[in-house]
């Protein structure tokens, strides 16, 4: 009876002992985490979930190293365990939502992004993700109601009206589309990837309402400008050109597309050497450079 009972007071005091193991561990991976050592942060935090499997703050940490690292899958797997213990941090469920969307698992992420939305309905960023994974499921009514939310609790964030201007194109508001895109690249005037969106909702226009093909041009113009890597936008300001019957940019910009996608879209590439090819230009593609002649060595003095 005696070694029985002591076998019970040696368990009472082991579980207390682990837990103190795991603080301390946990202690030492944030240190780690604060001077930049992030393989070593994380071997001492995995060695505190060894020690206490429940500690919750130790795989929230773990999940948002591996995250750094862009081991995702681990982030997922740290973050599904923190969310256990710590079951009502709006942060955390957005991370481990975000965490699932990078590893293209669509419907958990938006199932994390709404927990982390009604724990923390004025999170801006939770409202902007959570509308952004939305739309990219097809539900364009659901995207608009959490990006407009987003954008009247951050207005001046050029991303979420972006995202929203999408959402609204999906949608088929192609008026309100163009406001909240031009809202962003007037808050972004250099980012690429607003002008050129903006430059697709004009476009759109353009059937309807023949008046927007300068303002439509301007805009593919700018967005070629900002980022000439660009294969679509030469391939649109092309037949913007064509529509506007300056046939020789027209030309020039597809001939530009032809360069740049490299046979990577053969239907595109037909079209835009059709187009070329109607306005009485040269479709071929541009001969690769030969490779200039060596300057022969001067022989070795013996």
């Amino acid at each position: 009876m005696r070694a029985l009972l002591f076998a019970f007071a040696l368990m009472f005091v082991a579980a207390p002992a682990l837990a103190d193991d795991a603080d301390a561990y946990y202690k030492q991976g944030l240190a780690y985490k604060q001077q930049g050592k992030v393989d070593d942060a994380i071997k001492a935090l995995q060695s505190a979930v060894e020690k206490n499997p429940n500690h919750g703050m130790a795989w929230a940490s773990l999940g948002n190293l591996f995250k750094t690292k862009g081991d995702i899958p681990k982030a997922v797997d740290a973050y599904e365990h923190a969310v256990t213990q710590i079951k009502k941090d709006p942060v955390l469920w957005s991370n481990l939502g975000m965490a699932y969307y990078r590893n293209k698992q669509v419907d958990k992420s938006l199932t994390a992004l709404s927990t982390a939305a009604g724990l923390d309905p004025k999170s801006a960023e939770i409202r902007a993700n959570l509308g952004t994974v939305k739309r990219q499921k097809g539900d364009n009514k659901g995207a608009i109601v959490d990006l407009e939310a987003a954008t009247k609790l951050k207005p001046d964030d050029a991303a979420y009206w972006s995202n929203l201007g999408v959402a609204y194109r999906a949608d088929k508001r192609m008026d309100d589309a163009i406001k909240a895109l031009e809202k962003a690249t007037t808050l972004a005037p250099n980012d690429p990837g607003f002008a050129f969106n903006l430059a697709v909702a004009y476009r759109w226009k353009v059937e309807k309402e023949p008046d927007f093909l300068t303002k439509t041009i301007a805009a593919y113009e700018r967005a070629t400008s900002l980022d000439p890597a660009n294969q679509e936008a030469w391939f649109d300001l092309g037949h913007m050109y064509k529509l506007d019957h300056q046939n020789d940019k027209a030309i020039a910009a597809l001939q530009k597309y032809l360069e740049l996608s490299k046979g990577k879209d053969p239907a595109s590439a037909k079209k835009a050497e059709e187009e070329i090819g109607a306005m009485g230009g040269d479709a071929k593609k541009p001969e690769p450079k030969k490779p200039e002649p060596k300057t022969p060595k001067a022989p070795k003095s013996k």
